[in-house]
């Protein structure tokens, strides 16, 4: 191709890309949220506290809503928060009503009983399903028709039973799932082997609990399989690696009383997914529908997460040992749900 003719072609190129998807390029840019985007956070504990101001550092969204059952408290919170927006992009920050969280792009759930952290997660569903439920009742009493996000543990039974009652499309109801122990996981895997955490991929599926399965036998550092990177051989066994990840979450908060921090950057990251319509591949809690075999659970697997939340469900090739243990996993879920009191169902 003579010189003339590649130049032509390159402009041609970089005139495509200046019109993806029919809209000049500039109206896309990544740090550029829709002036008519909002976020609304039910509940304002650590947790959804943490995640506004994430999302206010991350300037995701032109409006934050606050919702919280002590109006004092949950006025001061938007106050602290609105008063730190000068320092960034300009940002509304207020306590709302459902009436205002039904119009948002997203609506995160992050309401649950005081307390500190204390045995399985799922000893949490019996006072934490009925709190969840009145808020989304209010919430779609309201016309709420956007992508939710759950945090509230058990986060997966939680997805489930929120999924089925709101009456939204499985892609649009996700639960926070294992995205925090996916990537606990690459930091202590890191850690270990002394590299970026960042060129570590491995995920972590199935309940976020007790039950979780690491999928070793698709580890990899820098493309290369995990059990092939040099330093592989001084890891610890994958029995304590996984030990070490599920009890990160009860270890910090035994030390300060809370986990707050990390769960806000993985609801903020899968935000950002969503408002950006990235198509990104994180490791979230979604209802399944026959992936691995399994109907009528929620738990964590990567998927595509765009613009309409859940855009697919991908299915790793798991070994024998980690099927099953994706199985038990879904089983225990199935089980809480169906040890629930028929009036809580």
């Amino acid at each position: 191709m003579t010189r003339g003719l590649a130049q032509q072609a390159a402009i041609g190129y970089h005139s495509r890309l200046t019109h993806y998807r029919g809209k000049p390029y500039h109206e896309e840019r990544a740090d550029m949220p829709s002036p008519h985007t909002r976020i609304s956070i039910i509940g304002c504990g650590h947790v959804g506290t943490s995640c506004a101001y994430a999302i206010l550092q991350n300037r995701l969204a032109r409006e934050i809503v606050l919702i919280s059952g002590t109006r004092d408290h949950v006025e001061g919170e938007a106050m602290d928060l609105q008063q730190a927006v000068p320092l960034g992009s300009p940002i509304k920050i207020y306590a709302g009503t459902y009436k205002d969280a039904a119009e948002s792009s997203i609506v995160i759930v992050t309401v649950g009983t005081a307390g500190k952290f204390q045995g399985s997660r799922l000893d949490m569903l019996a006072g934490n399903i009925v709190i969840v439920r009145a808020c989304i009742q209010n919430l779609m009493a309201e016309g709420f028709d956007g992508v939710l996000i759950l945090a509230t543990n058990p986060v997966d039974v939680l997805t489930y039973i929120v999924q089925k009652e709101s009456g939204l499309p499985h892609g649009r109801v996700i639960g926070s799932g294992t995205l925090l122990d996916t990537e606990r996981l690459r930091h202590i895997l890191g850690e270990h082997l002394d590299v970026d955490p960042r060129s570590v991929h491995a995920a972590v599926i199935g309940e976020h609990g007790d039950s979780s399965v690491a999928v070793w036998s698709a580890a990899q550092v820098a493309g290369l399989s995990l059990a092939h990177y040099p330093g592989a051989d001084n890891l610890p066994s994958h029995e304590e690696l996984l030990i070490a990840v599920r009890f990160a979450g009860p270890i910090v908060a035994t030390l300060k009383g809370n986990t707050c921090f990390a769960i806000a950057s993985c609801v903020t990251r899968i935000c950002e997914a969503i408002l950006r319509d990235e198509r990104s591949v994180l490791t979230v809690s979604t209802t399944l529908t026959g992936q691995y075999g399994l109907h009528d659970v929620a738990l964590s697997t990567p998927c595509i997460v765009g613009a309409r939340g859940v855009e697919s469900v991908i299915e790793l090739r798991l070994n024998k040992a980690e099927q099953q243990g994706l199985e038990t996993s879904a089983a225990i879920l199935q089980r809480a749900y169906a040890n629930l009191e028929p009036a809580e169902k």
